[in-house]
C-alpha cells in the first residue's frame, strides 16, 4: 500500500506545531522558574517576619490592584490583542517586526491603555476605602487599626495597576513575536524588590508594612522597564497615537468587552472568597494566599507557560483556516498539561504538611499556621487540575475570537459558588470554602470542554480520556514512593536539617517513580518534555 504523501505532510506539520509550542513553553518555564522561586523566598520571609494582622492587611490590600491588573493587563486586553495583532501581521505578509498595520495597532492600543490606566490609578489612590468596605466582611472592618492599615497599603500599591498593566501589554507584544524568556524573567526583578522591602527595618517607615507596599511599586516599575529595549530592538516600541478609528483596534475592543465581563466574574469570585475568608477569623486570608503561592509554582511553570505559548500558535492556525491542526495541537497540550499537573497535585497533596513546615514554619509562622495552611494546600492541589486545564482550553476560544462564551460559563460558575459556599462554610469552615472553589472550577472546565466541539470541532475526546487514564499508573507510583517520608522523618528526628533531608529524599523518590513509570509505559508526553530536556543536558555534559 502506497503511503499518502499529503497525510505524511499533515502529520509532520502537526508535530512541528506541537514542538514549537513546547519549545516556547519550556523557554518561558525556565524564565518563570527563577521568578517563582524568588517569590517563594519572598513569602517565606514575609510569613516569618510579620504577624498575621499585617500579612492579612497586605494581602487584602493587594487584591484590589491585582484585580485590575488581571482585568486590564494580563487578562482581556492580552487575549483580545494577540489574535488581532497576529492577523495584522499575516495580512502584511510578515511575521517579524515593523509591519504597518501591526505597528499602528500597537500604538493605538498603548495610547488608549495609558488614558484608562491613568484615570483608574488616580481614582484608586483617592478612594480605596469605600471599595474595601464592600470587599471585606464587617468583622474585619470593625478591627479599626487593621482596616486603616489595609486602606493605607491599598493607596500606596494602587500605582502598581499602571505599571504592571503596561508590563503585561509589552509582554503580549513580545509573546506574539515569539519571545517568551525575557518577559517570563522580568517578574524576578519584582520579587527582588519585594524581598529587599521585606528585610528593611520597620523603623524606617511611619506605619508597619509601609515598606512592603512601596516594594510593590518599585518591583512593578523594574519588571515593566526591562522589556522596553527588546520592544525597541524589534521596532515595536509603542508611541502615542490617537488614531482610534482603525478596524483592528475596534476588533480588539469588541473582543475585549465580553472578555472583561468574563474575567471580571473570575475576579468577583476571588473577591467573594476574600470576603468569605475575612469572616473566618485572623489568618484565613493569609493561609489561602500561601497555599495559592505553592500551587502557582507548578501552574506558572506548566499551565501558564503552555497557555501563553499556545495562544499565538492557535490564533495563527485559525487565521490560516487550519482547524484540524488547531484541535490536534490543543489535544496534545491538554494531555501534556495533565501529565505534569497530576504529578504535582499528587505530590503536593501527599506532602502538604512537611512542605509547609519546611518552607514557612519559623518566626511568627506557628505550628497552627502550618496545620491550617497544609489543609488548604491539600484541597487546592485538587483545584489545580481543573484550573490548569482552563489555562490551556480558554486560549482556544480566544484564538477564534470567541470571547463571549467563557464569560457566560464564568457567570454560571460564580452563581453556583455563591450558592454552595455558605452552607459548606457553615458545616466545615475554611475547608467548605475551598471545596466550593473546587466544585466551581471543575464545572467551569467541564462546560468549556464539552462545548468545544460545537464552537470549533472535534477534539479527540477518546484519545484524551484513554491517555488520562494511563497517567493513573505513574500517579500511584509517585504516591507510593513519597510514603518514605514518614519513616525517614521518624528515623532522623525533628531537627530542621533532618526535616529538609527527609522531604528532599521523598520528593526525589516520587519524581523518579513517576519518571520511571512514564518511561516504561512509553508515554508520548514524557518523550515530548522530560526526555527532550534530558537529551539536551546529556549533549552539553
Amino acid at each position: 500500500m502506497v503511503p499518502d504523501p499529503n497525510k505524511s505532510l499533515q502529520i509532520e506539520a502537526a508535530q512541528e506545531s506541537r514542538t514549537r509550542v513546547v519549545r516556547s513553553a519550556l523557554r518561558m518555564a525556565f524564565g518563570t522558574l527563577t521568578s517563582r522561586s524568588l517569590g517563594l523566598v519572598r513569602e517565606m520571609a514575609f510569613a516569618a517576619l510579620f504577624d498575621r494582622a499585617i500579612t492579612d492587611a497586605w494581602m487584602a490590600a493587594f487584591r484590589l490592584p491585582n484585580m485590575f491588573r488581571r482585568l486590564l493587563g494580563e487578562g482581556s486586553l492580552s487575549v483580545s490583542f494577540i489574535p488581532v495583532f497576529i492577523q495584522a501581521q499575516v495580512k502584511d505578509g510578515e511575521v517579524g517586526g515593523g509591519s504597518s498595520q501591526a505597528k499602528a495597532l500597537v500604538d493605538s492600543c498603548f495610547t488608549l491603555l495609558l488614558v484608562i490606566l491613568t484615570t483608574l490609578t488616580v481614582l484608586g489612590v483617592m478612594y480605596p476605602e469605600p471599595i474595601l468596605r464592600l470587599l471585606l466582611d464587617p468583622e474585619y472592618v470593625a478591627q479599626t487599626e487593621k482596616f486603616l492599615l489595609t486602606v493605607r497599603m491599598a493607596q500606596i500599591m494602587f500605582g502598581f495597576v499602571f505599571l504592571v498593566s503596561l508590563y503585561a501589554f509589552f509582554m503580549a507584544i513580545l509573546n506574539a513575536l515569539g519571545i517568551y524568556g525575557l518577559p517570563a524573567m522580568a517578574p524576578t526583578l519584582f520579587n527582588v524588590a519585594m524581598i529587599t522591602a521585606t528585610l528593611l527595618p520597620a523603623a524606617w517607615f511611619p506605619w508597619p508594612g509601609d515598606g512592603l507596599a512601596w516594594g510593590v511599586i518599585a518591583g512593578g516599575f523594574l519588571q515593566m522597564v526591562i522589556l522596553i529595549p527588546a520592544l525597541a530592538k524589534r521596532g515595536y516600541l509603542p508611541r502615542i497615537s490617537f488614531r482610534w478609528k482603525s478596524r483592528a483596534l475596534a476588533q480588539v475592543l469588541v473582543n475585549m468587552g465580553p472578555g472583561l465581563i468574563g474575567l471580571g466574574l473570575l475576579q468577583v469570585t476571588t473577591l467573594i472568597n476574600m470576603r468569605f475568608a475575612s469572616s473566618l477569623g485572623e489568618g484565613a486570608i493569609s493561609w489561602i494566599a500561601w497555599a495559592d503561592r505553592l500551587l502557582e509554582l507548578p501552574l506558572s511553570l506548566v499551565s501558564v507557560s503552555l497557555g501563553t505559548a499556545l495562544l499565538p500558535t492557535l490564533a495563527g492556525h485559525w487565521a490560516k483556516g487550519e482547524k484540524d491542526r488547531l484541535s490536534e495541537t490543543l489535544n496534545f497540550m491538554l494531555r501534556l498539561n495533565l501529565f505534569v499537573c497530576f504529578a504535582a497535585a499528587t505530590g503536593l497533596a501527599a506532602l502538604a504538611h512537611p512542605i509547609v513546615e519546611v518552607l514557612f514554619q519559623r518566626g511568627q509562622f506557628t505550628a497552627a499556621d502550618t496545620a491550617a495552611t497544609a489543609g488548604v494546600v491539600q484541597i487546592w492541589a485538587m483545584i489545580m487540575i481543573p484550573t490548569a486545564c482552563l489555562r490551556i482550553l480558554a486560549p482556544a476560544y480566544y484564538a477564534i475570537k470567541n470571547t463571549w462564551f467563557p464569560p457566560l460559563v464564568s457567570g454560571v460558575c460564580l452563581v453556583a459558588h455563591i450558592l454552595v459556599a455558605p452552607p459548606l462554610m457553615e458545616a466545615m469552615g475554611l475547608t467548605g470554602l475551598n471545596l466550593s472553589s473546587l466544585l466551581s472550577s471543575s464545572l467551569n472546565f467541564l462546560l468549556l470542554f464539552v462545548f468545544y466541539r460545537a464552537f470549533i470541532g472535534p477534539l479527540g475526546y477518546g484519545k484524551l480520556l484513554v491517555q488520562t487514564l494511563k497517567y493513573l499508573v505513574p500517579m500511584a507510583a509517585l504516591f507510593g514512593a513519597v510514603q518514605i517520608h514518614g519513616p525517614l522523618r521518624d528515623l532522623m528526628g525533628g531537627a530542621f536539617p533532618s526535616k529538609v533531608l527527609a522531604l528532599s529524599v521523598a520528593v526525589i523518590a516520587g519524581a523518579l517513580a513517576y519518571a520511571i513509570a512514564s518511561r516504561t509505559m512509553g508515554l508520548e508526553e514524557w518523550n515530548a518534555t522530560a526526555e527532550r530536556v534530558l537529551k539536551k543536558l546529556r549533549r552539553r555534559v
